[in-house]
Order: C-alpha cells, then sequence, then structure tokens
C-alpha cells in the first residue's frame, strides 16, 4: 500500500487530524498560563509539551483502535459461532490487531507532538504582543475545523467556529490552571 493511500483511510486520517488537534490543545492548555502571564515560551518548554501530548496520545489511541480490533474479533467470533472464546486473538490476527492499534497510536503521537510543538514556537518566535501567537494557534485549529468540515461534507463555518471556541475554552482553562509556570 502507498502512503498517499494509506492516508487516505478513515482511521488514518482520524490518526492524523485528530493527533493534530490534540496536540493543539494540549499545546494551549499547558502552556497558555506562561504564555500569556510570562509571554514567553522557548524550545525546552515546546519539547516537555510535546513530548507529554505524544505520550498521552499514544496510550488513548492504541487503547482505543486496539479495543475496537478486539471487539471485532470478538464478533467475528459469535458469527462463526467457535465455542471458545478468544481463539481469534490469540492467534495471527490478535498480534496483527496489536501491531495495528500501535502503528495508529504511534501516527496519532507524532501528529500530536508535531501540533504542539509547532504551536508553542510559532508563540514563542512570532513577533508582536503577548497572545498574538495563541489567537494565530486558534485560527489554525479554526482552518483544521474548516478543512475536515469538507471532507465530511459538514459547514466549514460550524466546524471552524465550533474547533476555535474549544481552543478558546481550553486556553482559558489553561490560563486558569497555569501549568506550565
Amino acid at each position: 500500500m502507498t502512503l498517499r493511500a494509506w492516508i487516505a483511510q478513515p482511521r488514518t486520517r482520524l490518526d492524523v487530524v485528530a493527533g493534530v488537534v490534540d496536540g493543539i490543545l494540549n499545546a494551549l492548555t499547558l502552556a497558555a498560563g506562561r504564555l500569556l502571564k510570562a509571554g514567553d515560551a522557548d524550545l525546552s518548554l515546546a519539547a516537555r509539551v510535546a513530548a507529554a501530548t505524544a505520550l498521552t496520545t499514544l496510550f488513548v489511541f492504541f487503547m482505543a483502535h486496539y479495543a475496537e480490533l478486539r471487539a471485532e474479533l470478538t464478533r467475528a467470533e459469535r458469527e462463526l459461532n467457535l465455542t471458545s472464546h478468544g481463539q481469534l486473538a490469540a492467534s495471527r490476527l490478535g498480534s496483527r490487531a496489536i501491531r495495528s492499534a500501535l502503528a495508529g497510536g504511534c501516527l496519532a503521537a507524532a501528529c500530536g507532538m508535531a501540533g504542539s510543538f509547532a504551536s508553542l514556537m510559532l508563540c514563542a518566535y512570532l513577533p508582536g504582543p503577548r497572545g498574538l501567537g495563541i489567537l494565530v494557534t486558534i485560527g489554525a485549529l479554526g482552518a483544521l475545523g474548516a478543512m475536515l468540515a469538507k471532507s465530511v461534507r459538514g459547514s466549514p463555518l460550524i466546524w471552524a467556529a465550533g474547533v476555535m471556541f474549544g481552543g478558546g475554552m481550553l486556553t482559558a482553562l489553561g490560563l486558569w490552571l497555569n501549568i506550565a509556570r
């Protein structure tokens, strides 16, 4: 399978889009206090937030994909009227499910890390007032929402506004929590 065909699959597209959006939202939540109060971000902050994003995204997406694939194997066992439970999961299909779930989790984690790192580096190096980087990052979320809406035949305006609203709310939460000091 070519890289282009692999990315075009709905599950892979979910990993890419959700990973990038998750990374940006993590960056806004974890670093908003430091960005808006202290006005500084650096490579160290971006790397730490990106690493935390990658690890949590890997865990969540691996678990979600694996649970879904195991459920499919269980459904197949019932349809085949297998008397012993777990036969398919113990076979090569079970190993393949683990590898597939790990691949999806790694892809989402890499995209989350990239989204988080890029948004914080943008905030660090964009000239202007303190909040400009955050506004540009929330605008990028809106652009992602609009692109996603087009791919699922939704309203780009509604999707963009919804994602931007969510980004704004998580930024406000991050400012209130002031996690990264």
